[in-house]
């Protein structure tokens, strides 16, 4: 994907003389009603003109005025545009200096002066193929140095624009809904926008859109070798994705161009989270899975070795795994060890955990319970615009004992079109078609004493670094496994299960 930047020139906003008319003082004592010019200068528009790069006061504008007093927050008012450059508000009891803010009726200040936007602000819907009013009240104009009225207003962007010129869209898209703009910020963790389109259907006389986003910078950065994809939500859903060797980061007040023509894949949206994970254990460091399912500890590495599938990830069947965060390891077991009990008893109910299920955040709840010592689970998975996934899910532990050879713990999963209750779980058929099934090698430790529990313990490297010397793992025995509840030494050695995100 190529970005291209352009610069948009920042909003200038020269506020002149003031026209005073007293106003009857209700029950608290009320500011003067004031007139303030605010003029753009020719190369500068808020109304967003994407040939000229452009912006451009409309009908209906406010600005939020936030009054001091050397350096106490007074309080705020909305200045509304009257006509051309002219905007009327009441002044601020007590104000002897202003900051402005723009859009006026979106943002909203605490009791100290900060800025507070409503989580829903960066929520955007385009009507029609090519149009950019959507982003009139999402463009972010700020001039935080306190000015007498009397003063310039030089109002600055904080958020950046990007442009979609996405092309050759296959028409089984059909109907569009939304356009979903993720970037990994983080190896492992992913952050998305969400551009809700109406008016546009792809067909076989119509394969291209033009489309804007208005974004926040400091959180949309692309990490180095981080992915970005753009998925396109309709009948059916198709993704574009590539990944960014040097990275990106964002400025504000900038306008960016994505383009894409080549490259979109339909998604299969109702993937087995357990099939993200690969079948065997990682070798060696160069990239070579094991064959079998090895329990005797031949195949341990200490954490900075197992982090080199971060930067050279192993491939298979045409995919890269890497080594997963613990949100992907959560995915699959859960970060408390009551859940996955193999001796407990009693139904465990899990709530709105964050995981990772390829590449993308899911809220994970689920109920959990025992038939002897096999563990059942009923498990959702609930994403901000994907449909939500329904499965089973059975663990049990085998043959373990000191330097057993085929200890292990297995996992298996199936998807299910609706919910299903934990007797509907426990009763399935669990060699049926649709099941995922992953063997988990009970190998031990390597530490500096040698070998320790081979055959009676299984610990699995993240990627998730606590401190300079420790890192989170996860972890199971004979009596229950975990997520993330415990760190450890990177120097000692454990197994690497990679996971892909494709």
């Amino acid at each position: 994907m190529k970005l291209k930047l352009f610069s948009i020139t920042l909003l200038a906003i020269m506020v002149a003389g003031c026209t005073l008319e007293p106003i009857p003082e209700p029950e608290k004592e009320m500011g003067k009603m004031v007139t303030i010019t605010a003029t753009i200068s020719p190369e500068t528009r808020v109304a967003y003109d994407d040939v000229n790069r452009k912006l451009a006061w409309e009908t209906g504008d406010t600005l939020l005025l936030a009054g001091y007093d050397g350096t106490t927050y007074k309080g705020s008012e909305k200045y509304h545009r009257t006509s051309g450059n002219s905007f009327q508000g009441i002044e601020v009891p007590g104000a002897t200096t202003y900051k402005a803010y723009y859009p006026g009726e979106k943002v909203t200040l605490d009791a100290n002066g900060n800025v507070q936007l409503a989580g829903t602000f960066w929520q955007q819907t385009q009507s029609g193929n090519g149009t950019t009013a959507h982003l009139s009240k999402k463009l972010l104009l700020y001039d935080e140095e306190a000015n007498p009225l009397s003063e310039t207003f030089s109002l600055v962007m904080k958020n950046s624009i990007i442009r979609f010129d996405l092309t050759n869209v296959p028409q089984e898209v059909g109907e569009l809904g939304e356009v979903v703009w993720t970037v990994e910020t983080a190896t492992g963790f992913f952050k998305s926008m969400i551009l809700n389109v109406t008016g546009v259907t792809f067909s076989a006389t119509n394969s291209s859109l033009t489309a804007f986003l208005a974004f926040d910078p400091t959180v949309m950065k692309i990490a180095a070798n981080g992915k970005v994809s753009v998925t396109l939500c309709g009948s059916k859903w198709y993704q574009w994705s590539t990944t960014v060797a040097a990275g990106k980061t964002y400025t504000a007040g900038n306008r960016y161009k994505a383009t894409v023509s080549s490259g979109w894949t339909e998604l299969d949206l109702l993937i087995n989270p357990l099939s993200y994970f690969a079948e065997h254990n990682m070798a060696d460091t160069t990239g070579t899975f094991e064959t079998g399912h090895d329990a005797l500890g031949l195949y341990l590495f200490n954490w900075d070795d197992a982090m080199r599938y971060n930067t050279r990830p192993a491939t298979l069947g045409g995919k890269d795994y890497y080594l997963p965060t613990i949100q992907e390891w959560r995915a699959i077991i859960p970060g408390n060890y009551t859940y996955v009990n193999f001796s407990g008893s009693g139904t465990r109910t899990l709530s709105d955990a964050a995981v990772t299920v390829g590449g993308e955040s899911y809220t994970m709840s689920g109920t959990f319970d025992n038939t002897g010592n096999v563990v059942y689970a009923t498990l959702t998975y609930t994403h901000q615009f994907y449909p939500t996934l329904y499965a089973i899910a059975r663990y049990r532990t085998e043959n373990m004992g000191a330097r057993n050879a085929n200890a292990r713990m297995v996992i298996d999963m199936k998807l299910t079109a609706t919910p299903y209750t934990i007797g509907e779980a426990e009763s399935a058929d669990w060699n049926s078609v649709g099941v995922v099934s992953r063997v988990v090698p009970a190998a031990g430790w390597r530490g500096s004493n040698g070998m320790l529990y081979r055959g009676t313990n299984g610990y699995y490297w993240s990627s998730m670094g606590y401190s300079d010397n420790h890192a989170w793992y996860m972890s199971f025995s004979s009596g229950s496994a975990s997520s993330g509840i415990s760190n450890s030494h990177k120097t000692y050695g454990f197994s690497v299960r990679l996971v892909s995100r494709e």
